[in-house]
């Protein structure tokens, strides 16, 4: 059936609406969206409290999720505007209520888990105030920001979503598409780093256990790893090579206590791939295939250089390189990634100077490789920003 008039008209509507949000959020220092050039009536020029608080409003009902999404943005970048939130769901009903909420609390969650990458990027730490909205999520049963650093609160919170509209939908994705954006905006503008940038809170007891009582996946402890790589070698009858990447190589290797999302791996061979797709489903256990060379350069002796765990039937498992590691820990930069490369200087796994070198050689590689097809997401010059700031701050022990 062809589209009648009135649709038309409201489709014109919906994308007229989209563009004057665009540029109503140019004004809020909001640059990296895309979208016609509207015109503005003095009233939607304006940056105080009662136009923040429309704005927010107008955000919420928007068609176009990409533009709705960017209240968390507008958020992160505008903390003395939480007297707009609270004006915005004091006023608000219904979905546009629930809309605001589920921004202002996927805000709360990526300040916490992007907390270190936004202070450099901002030049000074985020501050969007946490306690005037405790009641939302205390209400709703979900993590408090705190918990594991805002991680199992977003993966709580995209469960709620999910069952709320009903749909399987990955919005926790589109929520840190908007903080890449604005990270990459703001980046670019290499303000100084201030100094620390490694917060002293740690996890309590009982953010761990609210943590593993909201979440929907499953925790995987050193247990669970090595019965991992026992089952695999059983079931893998050929001579290969498996590493232990990420989060699941300082687990095993006991650098950090207690557990992990993933159980990232590399493998050397591809018909690896389909024991390791039997073992999610007998084990119960998030498997996957990532390392960093997935995402970023890593040393020519990478190798060389990973540490030899034992043979599991004929299959040589190591740790992966952990100064590729660290490096793409500190490129994707999130609070946790950052501690775990302070715990892998001050339990002596890495040396500093040997840091260094392999920074250079990564950095190097990027460069020669920037803007290839190889490494799409990888930024050289972002990348050695945020070595240089991060390097500061670590010590020996």
């Amino acid at each position: 059936m062809a589209p009648t008039f009135s649709d038309q008209t409201s489709s014109s509507q919906a994308e007229h609406e989209a563009n004057t949000l665009v540029s109503i959020l140019r004004l809020w220092g909001i640059e990296y969206l895309t979208g016609g050039v509207a015109s503005l009536d003095p009233a939607e020029q304006a940056v105080g409290r009662t136009a923040a608080t429309a704005l927010i409003q107008r955000l919420a009902q928007c068609d176009n999720a990409r533009v709705q999404d960017a209240c968390i943005s507008l958020l992160l970048l505008h903390p003395e505007r939480a007297d707009a939130v609270l004006d915005a769901l004091q006023t608000s009903e219904g979905e546009i209520a629930e809309q605001i909420i589920v921004h202002l609390l996927a805000t709360l969650y990526l300040q916490q888990l992007w907390s270190i990458r936004l202070t450099l990027a901002f030049g000074h730490a985020p501050n969007f105030p946490e306690q005037p909205f405790a009641f939302l999520w205390r209400s709703r049963n979900l993590p408090s920001p705190a918990s594991y650093h805002g991680s199992w609160g977003l993966l709580a919170l995209q469960d709620a979503e999910q069952h709320r509209i009903g749909l399987p939908l990955t919005v926790l994705g589109d929520w840190q598409n908007q903080v890449d954006h604005l990270l990459r905006q703001e980046e670019a503008k290499q303000r100084p780093a201030p100094s620390p940038l490694f917060p002293r809170e740690v996890p309590t007891e009982q953010d761990e256990q609210e943590c593993h009582e909201m979440s929907m996946r499953p925790n995987v402890d050193k247990a669970n790893i090595e019965r991992f790589l026992r089952t695999f070698g059983q079931n893998y009858r050929k001579a290969g090579r498996l590493y232990l990447t990420g989060g699941a190589a300082l687990v095993h290797a006991g650098i950090r206590s207690g557990v992990t999302q993933d159980i990232d791996v590399e493998v050397s061979s591809g018909d690896m791939l389909q024991i390791i797709d039997q073992m999610k489903l007998r084990l119960n256990l998030n498997i996957e295939t990532a390392s960093p060379k997935d995402f970023m350069p890593v040393p020519s002796q990478w190798t060389a250089t990973s540490q030899y765990v034992g043979r599991y039937g004929q299959v040589d498992v190591f740790y992966f390189d952990f100064y590729s590691i660290a490096l793409s820990k500190i490129d994707r930069g999130n609070r946790r990634d950052l501690q775990d490369v302070q715990l892998l200087v001050q339990q002596g796994i890495i040396d500093l100077n040997e840091l260094d070198t392999a920074f250079q050689e990564v950095l190097a590689l990027g460069q020669t490789q920037q803007g290839r097809a190889s490494y799409p997401r990888f930024d050289s010059n972002a990348f050695a920003t945020r070595y240089r700031a991060i390097r500061q701050n670590l010590s020996h022990p």
